[in-house]
């Protein structure tokens, strides 16, 4: 199962992939060799490392702790299978999103506090890279789980669905974890789909779209939070542009593309993949 949910997120990539190649959207310096570079890595890294290591962890620690536990809620999709997914992808999304946030916040005061928030910070970096420091990166699907090695061994939502499959929720963990993995890819593809509803001649497409996005993330709120200035530090959500608009305060909703894509880089993170992916270097904030 857990083959399923990567098999199907990597064919939507691999996909959206062709498309962004056939019409233009990686050529004129959109895409940079460590780009490409750093989209192979952090694949096989997820795939072969990371999950799988995590798998293990958690299925240890819950068998030398809670061994009882094992499936003890498997009943609880049998019984609520919808409404237990819905919990589990808002659940999922609200850890995802905080963690996503606490990467992007102002730096707090207390020192482990800020040690914590470096290594979020250190971690969440490389996701924003986008061609060199020409200004003509732009972002592609291929971006969609970029980040540096360390990052997925300290998200909470990666945490929290390894418990729900090691507790027994196997379909919601599968279906859950689909949709939102197919859903965050498609927010990274280069296209802006919903710019069309969002500057339709008709108010109430207008509106309406407008408001759709104060529920649900669409592509060009999230290239926005992919743009070099201030939106950067908006649009935290994958999915949910909720908790953006309702509880962190960050929602942004853009009727135009970003002019200029990515942070700036240094010469060693512009022209070396492996210092992006291996590096641990805590002054590096963003």
């Amino acid at each position: 199962m857990d083959k399923v949910v990567s098999l199907s997120v990597i064919l939507f990539i691999i996909l959206a992939s062709v498309w962004e190649w056939q019409s233009g959207r990686n050529s004129n310096g959109k895409k940079s060799r460590e780009d490409w570079g750093m989209a192979v890595i952090a694949a096989f890294g997820l795939s072969a490392v990371q999950r799988p290591a995590l798998i293990f962890v958690i299925a240890w620690l819950g068998t030398q702790l809670a061994p009882h536990f094992q499936g003890s809620l498997s009943w609880l999709q049998q019984d609520y299978f919808w409404p237990v997914l819905i919990a589990y992808i808002c659940i999922e999304e609200l850890l995802h999103s905080g963690a996503h946030f606490f990467s992007h916040a102002r730096r707090p005061r207390w020192k482990p506090l800020l040690i914590l928030q470096q290594l979020f910070k250190m971690g969440h970096r490389p996701h924003h890279f986008s061609g060199g420091n020409d200004g003509r990166g732009e972002l592609s699907v291929t971006q969609t789980f970029v980040e540096h090695w360390l990052f997925w061994f300290i998200m909470p939502n990666f945490w929290f669905q390894f418990l729900c499959l090691y507790l027994g929720l196997t379909e919601v963990f599968l279906i859950g974890t689909v949709f939102k993995g197919l859903w965050a890819a498609h927010n990274h593809v280069n296209w802006n789909y919903d710019l069309y509803f969002l500057n339709h001649p008709w108010p109430w497409v207008r509106k309406t779209m407008r408001g759709l996005c104060h529920i649900i993330t669409f592509p060009t709120q999230h290239h926005h939070h992919h743009a070099r200035g201030k939106n950067s530090a908006k649009n935290m959500c994958n999915l949910l542009a909720i908790y953006d608009w309702l509880l962190f305060g960050t929602l942004a909703i853009e009727t135009e593309r970003p002019t200029q894509y990515g942070w700036k880089q240094s010469p060693q993170e512009e022209h070396s993949v492996w210092y992006r992916y291996f590096a641990v270097d805590m002054k590096k904030l963003g």
